[in-house]
């Protein structure tokens, strides 16, 4: 199972813009959490993007598409004066698309109704990532940012880990994801390797000292900083 998780807009391209906030941040810092909390399951996650840099519609679209994913998810934040949540597919959105979307709807807008925002329901337009792309697609538009009381939500740190985690879970209920239920020590190990949190090859049982664990707590939240 592959996902691509498109992290909307970024670089020259803000966004939404309001309440002190712009579109392209919210949606970075949101994205990290959701990659974060995707690793816990068996599957193979992509990002569009995973700092401030512009990438074009096209190039989200074909990223993709060269990969063969399974699904793709594009995070975004809404605008326009209203509030709440709400979804999207494609006009021509396949069955199997419109069954995972209405899936991973129902289990965010859950988030939603919660905390007391409104359900808009799940929509449909003929956005260019949903058009392009040739998997199951869903475009999620999070809160208004020139609405107080949701952008004040999307300011809070919290609100965005527990949204974050919402919206894996969806994930996993819509794609029938499974958790990592096998520790493999020398994977993780090569996993951070992968990622550039540490340059070297380490035995599973070798004692860690402080200065090396130090050097990869910095990396990871350089990571998230910048």
């Amino acid at each position: 199972m592959v996902i691509v998780l498109d992290l909307g807009h970024g670089g020259q391209d803000p966004g939404a813009v309001g309440s002190g906030l712009q579109e392209k941040d919210v949606v970075l810092t949101l994205g990290r959490q959701v990659l974060f909390f995707l690793e816990d399951y068996q599957v193979k996650v992509i990002p569009t993007r995973t700092n401030d840099v512009y990438v074009s519609l096209d190039a989200r679209a074909n990223l993709a598409n060269h990969h063969k994913a399974d699904f793709f998810c594009s995070l975004h934040i809404n605008s326009g004066g209203g509030s709440g949540f709400e979804s999207y597919i494609h006009p021509d959105a396949s069955q199997e698309s419109q069954s995972i979307a209405a899936t991973l709807h129902r289990e965010v807008a859950k988030f939603y109704l919660e905390r007391g925002f409104p359900d808009r329901g799940l929509k449909r337009a003929n956005f260019a990532v949903l058009r392009k792309t040739t998997m199951p697609a869903v475009l999620l538009e999070n809160l208004f940012i020139d609405n107080p009381q949701d952008a004040a939500c999307l300011a809070d740190a919290v609100f965005l880990r527990d949204l974050a985690f919402a919206i894996t879970g969806g994930l996993a209920r819509a794609l029938g994801l499974k958790k990592r239920t096998d520790w493999d020590p020398g994977g993780e190990i090569k996993r951070l390797k992968e990622r550039g949190l540490i340059t070297g090859d380490h035995a599973p049982d070798a004692v860690v000292t402080w200065g090396e664990l130090a050097t990869v707590l910095n990396r990871l939240l350089d990571r998230f900083e910048n």
